[in-house]
């Protein structure tokens, strides 16, 4: 038997990881599951081991096993170990920012087939507006594998709903040959008439 996987997409300050930490909660809480959160090296939000929402009224942080995001594969021995050490099986596996995961797709797959449950959260566009890392294959699982995709809400400053993530450097729009992956926080959520990119080639 497969596990089945939830898809929490969207643009920044979209609540996407307080919405993986408030059902990672209740499965742990009403479901008695054991639930193991990912949280990938690229993510640089919360300190180190931590998965952490920037919503100050949700589920604010959790422990996360970390891991290179460049390997994913690496959790599985862990997931192992784990299991021999709980006694059981680990019901449900949570990835957040699973825009920076290499192999997101079969690693995903493979949690699948392995009958765990994954909710994976992720941005679905970078700041460049196209597809960020393998976000939206997963949706593909979703169909083969059942479950669900919640496209996660953002809101401009003008009151339209915002679909792109407005990177912000010295406060104004970053070019478009800035690096994909940099740290540090500034982003805005933006709808398509406020949206800018400097430099967009086409």
């Amino acid at each position: 038997m497969a596990g089945k996987i939830e898809l929490m997409l969207g643009p920044m300050r979209s609540n996407k990881t307080a919405e993986l930490l408030r059902r990672a909660d209740m499965r742990r809480q009403y479901a008695k599951q054991y639930v193991l959160v990912l949280k990938p090296s690229d993510d640089t939000k919360g300190g180190p081991g931590l998965v952490e929402s920037r919503n100050p009224n949700g589920h604010a942080k959790m422990t996360a096993l970390e891991f290179s995001s460049s390997d994913p594969w690496s959790v599985l021995k862990a997931i192992d170990d784990l299991e021999q050490q709980i006694g059981k099986r680990v019901e449900c596996i949570a990835i957040d920012e699973g825009q920076f995961v290499s192999d997101l797709f079969l690693f995903t797959k493979n949690l699948l087939d392995a009958n765990h449950d994954v909710l994976v959260a992720g941005l679905d566009l970078d700041f460049r507006a196209v597809p960020f890392g393998e976000m939206l294959n997963l949706s593909w699982l979703v169909n083969a594998y059942g479950g669900s995709i919640t496209e996660c809400m953002a809101y401009c400053t003008c009151g339209a709903r915002a679909l792109y993530s407005q990177r912000l450097i010295d406060g104004k729009p970053a070019p478009y040959d800035s690096p994909i992956k940099m740290p540090g926080d500034a982003y805005e959520p933006r709808c398509a008439e406020h949206f800018v990119l400097p430099g967009r080639p086409h």
